[in-house]
Formats: structure tokens, C-alpha cells, sequence
């Protein structure tokens, strides 16, 4: 995780308030997918995905999330989330008994970069990904989990 307060050379693609609606990670998803454009679709999953996540924790763990931002930035989009709560996220080992707690570690698998700053209102939390080499689904879900615990069964 790496702390980058100052984006130069962004280009803007969304930029929108937040509410505190469970519906919010639905409809930001398709705000978002509507202005990426064309992509690599593992790119556009994957992106779509870690802002679920972000706006889905903005939503759970603060009183107000409060904005909203997908730029471009040279060769990487980049999702921000403003939320009023300056708790910082956890990456949670991963454990079959609890329902919570895998967002940040998808984040963290996804992810090309993520960080989160503070703000005079609570916090940002950021993620970017390359658009020339996101991880695919698959290779990011095998980085999720120590490697060699993970066997490639095939097709039987």
C-alpha cells in the first residue's frame, strides 16, 4: 500500500457523490462501466470490481460516504472513495467463518497500486489498476492464497 495524495495529469471519467444506500455499489458499478469505454475486459471486470469493494466499505463503516472518482491516469485507472470515517481499511486474513472481511484483500490482489490519505473530513481510499497488464481473474485469485497450496486440478 503506498500513499499518493497529489494525482498530476488525470483525466476525469466519473466524479459523483456518495449516499448511504445499499444500493450504492450497484449503481456506481454502472455509472463507472458506462464511461470506462473500451478496455481489456479482465481490466473492466477487475476495476469494476475493486469499486464495489471501495464504495461497499465507504457505504458499511462510515456514517457518510461522500464521493465518488474514476480517472485516467497515464496508463492506469484509478477509483477514489471519500468517505467521513478516518478508520483506515484492514487486509483480513481470510477465514471461512466470517461473512466480512475479504473486500480489501480483493483490492489488494487486484490492484496494480492502493493507498489511503487522510482528509480534513475523514479519508480517501484509493486503488489503481494498469491498462495494459491487469492481472487476469484467475491469477488474481491464485496471489489471494499462498501458491503453493494451490493445485491446477484440470478438467476431469
Amino acid at each position: 500500500m503506498a500513499e499518493r495524495a497529489h494525482v498530476p495529469y488525470a483525466t476525469p471519467l466519473v466524479d459523483t457523490r456518495l449516499s448511504a444506500d445499499k444500493n450504492m455499489p450497484a449503481r456506481s458499478r454502472r455509472l463507472t462501466g458506462d464511461a470506462l469505454g473500451e478496455i481489456e475486459p479482465d481490466t473492466r471486470y477487475n476495476f469494476l470490481l475493486m469499486l464495489s469493494e471501495l464504495v461497499a466499505n465507504a457505504v458499511l463503516h462510515s456514517r457518510t460516504p461522500e464521493r465518488l472518482r474514476v480517472l485516467r491516469v497515464g496508463d492506469r485507472l484509478r477509483v477514489e472513495v471519500y468517505d467521513d470515517s478516518s478508520d483506515f481499511p484492514v487486509v483480513m486474513t481470510p477465514s471461512p467463518h466470517r461473512v466480512h472481511g475479504r473486500g480489501m484483500l480483493l483490492v489488494d490482489a487486484l490492484a496494480s497500486d492502493w493507498g489511503v490519505n487522510s482528509t480534513p473530513s475523514g479519508k480517501v481510499v484509493w486503488a489503481e489498476v494498469r491498462l495494459s497488464a491487469a492481472p487476469s481473474c484467475r491469477e488474481a485469485h491464485v496471489d489471494m492464497f499462498e501458491k503453493d497450496q494451490v493445485r491446477d486440478l484440470g478438467r476431469t
